[in-house]
Parts: structure tokens; sequence; C-alpha cells
């Protein structure tokens, strides 16, 4: 147990310990266990297991030694990287022995190192990770915190990697199984919160705490970057999901109407040589791929940006889910084009600086950049106004890492005041 004010001991007066267990921890680009690592370690022993740095290509980074497990202090964290068998591809059975593989490796090592954790942290991506929290659980009766950073199995249906069937029923089962062990569940989307309520998971036992972006907004909305030519920037995976065959052949129509406009795409992922080839087929010599950048390059690129396309395939699952992407363009504070459905396409739409389009429709995006274009400067500057604002009031790293603290520190916050608000306009607008 935790004392009343928080600082990390318990009652008999001995320091508390945190087991962190993450797939994919820095220098991958999982900031969120990093940041939370590092804010607690003052107050906390903190132990972090997690795999060697493979993200997101499903390659070991240069310079790891990847078959043996390796031991490092960060910023006073200790940090238990592990081996593994990666994979990045969609195969089902490649991807399931990926996850299953650090999922072993996790529950067979951990206890070794962890010592008798008073909480144990599971980052979910993916799901399976679940499993090496069992044994701290069963034995020791650490207290089990859960993060669904992501729906699963929900995502391997919506980005192609698993079809309907028996073997998804055991996926799903699986997962209301393990969610069933936590003592409390994190829920990053309000979409994510209903499913949970839906499978019964009790009320108390629920939280709403939403991610927040690697790269904090500048103190003003950063002007947008004067051209000839409109730059419009899309950040992020290229893999299914990201259903960026749309942005594509959208750049090939806006040249062939010889608009000043010109994509570029900052990042890598499964799909990226497909979208090179049908960029190259269609002649769209306005489309640049930039590939991976440090998150610094790609901030920066956004916010000084005409727009930022966000998209996502058409799925039940993305109607529940908001991409990660989502923050990060906010907090670049550039005009948004948005493809996307339900919560995502809410939070866009509130935010007052968001144009729409149909994720699977290209001349609908031709559409959005035309609209934008008409727009004269000053409309364009204060749609950047309202993201800043809205990024500053909504999802602000500082109080959002904060909920993190409480939560792992045992005082258990029902959600974010600024985001509380946020959700109580909405329902006053539905109501009304």
């Amino acid at each position: 147990m935790t004392d009343k004010q928080g600082n990390g001991r318990t009652k008999n007066g001995r320091r508390r310990r945190l087991l962190i267990l993450t797939k994919e921890f820095r220098p991958e680009p999982n900031f969120i266990t990093g940041d939370v690592a590092d804010a607690l370690v003052a107050h906390m022993d903190v132990v972090v297991v997690t795999a060697h740095p493979n993200y997101p290509f499903g390659r070991f980074y240069d310079g790891t030694r990847y078959w043996w497990p390796s031991r490092s202090i960060e910023k006073g964290v200790i940090v238990w990287r592990l081996p593994f068998y990666p994979d990045k591809s969609l195969s089902l059975w490649r991807r399931a022995l990926s996850y299953l593989s650090f999922a072993l490796a996790a529950a067979l090592f951990s206890p070794f190192v962890a010592g008798k954790p008073d909480t144990v942290w599971v980052y979910h991506g993916p799901f399976t990770t679940g499993l090496a929290a069992l044994w701290f659980r069963l034995v020791y009766r650490s207290r089990v915190v859960i993060t669904a950073a992501d729906l699963w199995p929900e995502s391997f249906a919506a980005a192609g990697v698993a079809s309907h069937g028996v073997l998804l029923r055991m996926m799903y089962a699986y997962s209301r199984a393990v969610n069933r062990m936590a003592d409390l569940i994190v829920c990053c989307t309000r979409g994510t919160l209903d499913r949970y309520r839906r499978d019964g998971i009790p009320e108390q036992r629920l939280c709403y705490v939403p991610v927040w972006t690697t790269t904090s907004a500048p103190p003003e909305p950063v002007a947008e970057m004067r051209r000839e030519t409109a730059r419009l920037v899309y950040a992020g995976n290229m893999g299914p999901a990201q259903n960026l065959e749309t942005l594509i052949r959208a750049a090939a129509e806006l040249e062939k109407r010889d608009l000043p406009v010109a994509v570029h795409l900052y990042g890598t992922g499964t799909r990226e040589a497909e979208l090179k080839k049908l960029a190259q087929r269609l002649n769209a010599s306005n489309v640049i791929f930039h590939g991976a950048v440090a998150p610094a390059i790609a901030f920066h690129a956004c916010a000084s940006s005409f727009a930022q396309v966000v998209l996502l395939r058409r799925s039940p699952l993305f109607r529940m889910t908001v991409p990660s992407k989502l923050y990060f363009s906010f907090a670049a504070g550039a005009p948004l084009l948005c493809g996307l459905e339900g919560e995502a396409a809410e939070l866009a739409a509130e935010s007052g600086g968001a144009i729409p389009f149909e994720s699977d429709d290209a001349q609908s995006l031709v559409d959005a950049v035309a609209h934008l274009m008409r727009l004269d400067d000053s409309e364009r500057a204060r749609m950047r106004q309202r993201l800043h604002a809205f990024y500053q009031n909504n999802f602000a790293p500082h109080s959002l890492l904060r909920a993190y603290e409480e939560i792992l520190a045992g005082i258990v916050t029902r959600t974010v005041p600024a985001i509380a608000e946020r959700e109580q306009r909405v329902a006053v607008r539905q109501v009304s």
C-alpha cells in the first residue's frame, strides 16, 4: 500500500518498486513509457523489461547484441533488453510468433531481475505482453496496471493481419481474460473505454488518459513558411492501416490540375515500397519520400507546412480509436486534412482547425486541399491558433504525465480534469 502523500514508500517505510513491461522502449518511439519512468524514478525504484530495439522496421538496430540480454541504467532507471524474434510482416503466424517470443522471454526473465514489485505496469503494444505480469500477480500479489494503447485483437483485423474466425475469437477470449487480471486499465480513447465496459470490466477499474506527443508544442503557433508551392506533410507509419494510396492518388490529380502543391512523406513502414511504385506509375513527381527522420525534424516539417494529412482506412475499429499521430498534429498546429471516422473525427472537428475528407476517396482529398487553398491567410492563421489552444487545453504533456504518476503510485485518477470538462461539453451537445 502507498501512503496518502504518495511519496513512493510503503507503510513500513520501504521504497516502492515499479516494473514496466513494454515491447518498445527508447530509443524506439514509445516515448510515454520513457517519460513515465523518468518521472517516477525519483520516488520509486523503476525496472524496465523490454525487447532489443527494432521498431519500426522489424530489424534490430545497428550495434545491438540482440542474441543476449543486456542491462543498462538510463537516468536512474534500470533497463533490461531481451532477445526475441522480430517481425513486421503481414503474416499472422510470424507476427504471432514475434509477439509471443517477447512475452515468453519477459515472463521467464522478469522474476529474476525485477524482485518483488509493488506495481507492474504493462504497456499493451501488443496485448501478449500482459502474460509476463501473471507471475507477479499470482505469486507476489503485485498491483497490475495495463495501458490499452491500441485495441487488441481488433487491430489485427483492421490492419488485415487476421480475419474473423475461430482464431480471432480465441484472441478476444484471451484479451478479456488478461484485462480481468488487471487492477486498473488505462484507456487512451473513449472508444476503448466503452469497449471494456461492454466486456464487463467494472467502472472503478477503468480510467481514461490519452497519449501525448513526443515533441512539446511551441509556446505560440508556428507560422506557415512562405513558399510558392504549398507543402502537404504526412509524418508517421506507412502501413496498411494508413491507406496512404489515397494521398498518392490525390497528389497525382493535383499535379494534373497544375496546382502548386507538393506532398512530403516522413516515415517508413511495410507499404513504403508499394507507395513509391504507385507514385512512379501515376507520374506523381510532386510526391517526395524523406524516409525515417528524427521526431524533431518531422515535427518542424508539420508545424511549418501548409497543411498536415492524417488518415486511416475505413474500419469499425478505427471509429473507436484515435491515432497517436493526431495528437502530434494538434501539437504541430498546421491546418489538418483529416480522413478519419468516429472519435478521431470528432476530436479533429472539435479542434477548429481541420477539414474532413473520405479516406478512401482521392477526389475528396483533392477537394479538401482546394478548399483550404481558397481560404485567405488570416483564416488559415486562425485555424493554427485554434489548434494550438486545443492542444494546450486538452493534451498538454505535463497534466497527462501527472495522471500516470498518480495512477502508478496507487492514487487512482479517474481522468484528467481538462479532458473531463471536454467530455462534459460533448455530452451536453449530444443531449441538446
